[in-house]
């Protein structure tokens, strides 16, 4: 639209130009002034040849700039699809690992149950604080009572209140 308006604008002015410069014969001064209005239009004209070129220039760095965001934009797709697959591929090994630690506290609960209280009461207190916790709570409400009887009162109390705690999470020991 600017485009057309300049070059409507510039044809106009030229025509004007032109027609006063072509004019009637007459004398000198006349000539001279018709000269001077030439040199007048022939320099708006390159005014308005540069004025274009400086244009198509910015055209041509935008379509560029264009060009390059949409080649990053692009390239930042391709990043993100390959972060959301590696995200996918962490959550699947995430719920393998605690499925595997799943089955693992199973079996040292099933150890802990056919021991003797005491041996029980010992090796939880030395055992990690959330193992401990993730033992107790699927051991048999009658054994773990019984082991942790037998455990220091310090540690005993401590695993109380945590199995007394509401859980942060769902699935948390």
């Amino acid at each position: 639209m600017r485009k057309a308006l300049l070059v409507s604008f510039s044809a106009v002015l030229l025509g004007g130009v032109a027609a006063t410069a072509i004019g009637a014969p007459g004398d000198s001064s006349s000539q001279t002034i018709r000269s001077e209005q030439a040199r007048g239009a022939e320099a708006i004209m390159d005014l308005l040849e540069q004025q274009k070129r400086g244009l198509q220039r910015r055209e041509a760095t935008l379509e560029a700039r264009e060009a390059d965001l949409r080649a990053a934009e692009a390239e930042v797709q391709a990043r993100l699809a390959e972060l959301e697959k590696v995200r996918g591929e962490i959550r699947g090994l995430l719920t393998e690992l605690d499925e595997r630690q799943k089955v693992r506290v199973n079996a040292l609960v099933k150890m802990m149950e056919s021991m003797r209280d005491k041996q029980c009461a010992m090796i939880l207190n030395e055992t990690e604080d959330v193992v401990a916790l993730a033992v107790l709570l699927k051991m048999n409400v009658a054994k773990a009572g019984k082991a942790m009887a037998k455990m220091d009162p310090a540690r005993a109390a401590f695993f109380a209140d945590q199995l007394g705690a509401p859980p942060l999470a769902e699935g948390s020991p």
